[in-house]
């Protein structure tokens, strides 16, 4: 079945959770209680069922195969009865339930650094997700997957924070059976997508509501190379009931490659070509319209107790009645130690995304990171990807099983200080362009994941951001960042 490649697992990407106190010291009995309960009810599973096969759930269900459950002796799990349920006599007719419920609390001493007088937040991100798997022989599959994304206490709440309820994915599957060679599934409907590090394309699982698309997909691996292609709108995402709709201001399309490389051992490379278009683009050049073309790489692998994840894109295209000429390149590259029965992994990220060298020339230089995660360099998700030069060493180690905690000290500048500074979402800070000062801030992060078992995550994260000379005069504030969530996946 057409699927997400598989993605590189970090800090950021497990499914995210996390709920807590409210404003000082409590958040309301209500999330507390919410939390208490996926706790309690994952650990009872756990005790009951600690010798269950079952695999990991994954970031997208609809990549998950419970046909293993044919077998009764592999129903340990609690949720196996609706997991594989048969339709009749064919192995290949069944239907599958399950869903993910999560609290997550998050705290900013200043959101938005302040610069429009905020003042502290501390609020409560409330996830449900329930889906449905019909499987109609092995050419046929249907999915739909309903979501609620509550925010309370959260000022100002919309997407990506709100969302009362609305179909989240909806799709169908056909496998065209070309050939022993080629079989490839045709996707049609609404769905989400992620491929690579999530840089580009990412399902945004923090900070609530998660990313999707209205269109078609088109996959199939051969020979071990995986092959997507896509041609989709963005769903403009609304806050109220069953209001989400295709985007007809945007459209993405491309083309992504997988291939592991077997001169390189434990190497793997993407190739792609990713099209945007938006009629009403922002950046700190102007409003307009704007089509973008993306040509990229990403090397990829471990070896040896090394792993590496480096990336290199071009843009080109037209923005209102300028060019594009903008890149990006991005490296991830660790060393796994063991010492003392406790497992390190030293590493060493670097970002550079284009600037806009002039603002008023014929070329517009600014990177668009199009559809990245928000929490691109830590769980703050207060700076983007572009006009931006970042360089932060990572410490991560499991201080007991199933727990990681990772350490990271970001160092970013712009990559030119003619171009603005650009929020996590994208959007040029007003003011910023043409300040002098190229640095823009630290940012010390530490995050800590335990999966209690097989349906049970919490994690647990501090942030702390210290705005440069830039920022600090255009009115913002050094910032602290807390969050807590739990999640409980069925």
């Amino acid at each position: 079945m057409t699927g997400s490649l598989p993605c590189k697992v970090s800090a950021n990407h497990p499914p995210s959770i996390r709920p807590e106190e409210r404003e000082g010291c409590g958040v309301g009995r209500r999330g507390a209680a919410a939390l208490c309960c996926i706790f309690v009810v994952g650990f009872h599973l756990q005790v009951a069922h600690a010798q269950q096969p079952a695999p990991a759930y994954k970031l997208f269900p609809y990549d998950e195969d419970y046909r293993y459950l044919r077998e009764p002796a592999n129903q340990t799990d609690f949720w196996d009865p609706i997991k594989h349920i048969p339709l009749g006599n064919d192995p290949e007719w069944f239907l599958s339930f399950g869903g993910e419920l999560r609290e997550r609390f998050e705290y900013y001493s200043y959101p938005n650094l302040g610069l429009q007088g905020q003042t502290a937040n501390a609020y409560l991100l409330q996830r449900t997700l329930l889906h449905a798997d019909l499987h109609a022989s092995d050419y046929l599959r249907t999915f739909v997957q309903f979501g609620s994304y509550l925010a309370p206490w959260k000022e100002s709440a919309a997407p990506p924070y709100l969302d009362r309820l609305d179909l989240q994915q909806a799709f169908i599957d056909v496998r065209l059976p070309l050939g022993i060679e080629a079989d490839p599934t045709l996707r049609v409907g609404r769905q989400e997508m992620a491929y690579g590090s999530h840089r580009l394309v990412s399902v945004r699982d923090a900070p609530n509501v998660r990313r999707n698309f209205d269109g078609i997909k088109l996959g199939d691996v051969v020979d071990g190379v995986r092959v997507d292609a896509f041609a989709t709108r963005p769903v403009l995402q609304r806050s109220g009931i069953f209001d989400d709709s295709s985007d007809t201001t945007e459209a993405f399309w491309g083309v992504y490659s997988t291939t592991p490389l077997a001169f390189v051992p434990g190497g793997n490379l993407d190739l792609y070509y990713l099209g945007y278009f938006n009629q009403q683009a922002r950046f700190a050049a102007g409003v307009g319209e704007e089509r973008r073309h993306t040509l990229g790489e990403r090397f990829f692998g471990n070896s040896a107790g090394w792993d590496w994840d480096w990336e290199a894109l071009g843009q080109f295209g037209t923005f209102a009645t300028q060019g594009i000429q903008a890149w990006g390149a991005s490296t991830d590259t660790g060393r796994a130690l063991n010492l003392e029965g406790w497992k390190f992994r030293l590493g060493l990220k670097a970002d550079f995304g284009s600037g806009d060298n002039n603002l008023n020339g014929g070329t517009l230089g600014t990177l668009n990171p199009l559809f990245p995660k928000l929490a691109y360099f830590n769980q703050a998700a207060i700076l983007g990807p572009s006009n931006v030069l970042d360089l932060q060493p990572t410490l991560s180690f499991t201080p007991f099983r199933d727990v990681m905690v990772t350490l990271g000290y970001d160092f970013v500048w712009r990559a030119t200080t003619a171009d603005a500074i650009y929020t996590g979402v994208g959007a040029p800070i007003a003011g910023s362009a043409g300040q002098p000062g190229a640095f823009t801030a630290s940012q010390f992060s530490a995050d800590t994941a335990w999966q209690v078992d097989r349906h049970v995550q919490l994690g647990l994260g501090y942030v702390h951001f210290g705005a440069g000379s830039t920022l600090r005069m255009l009115g913002g504030h050094d910032t602290d960042f807390v969050y807590f969530s739990g999640a409980y996946r069925f």
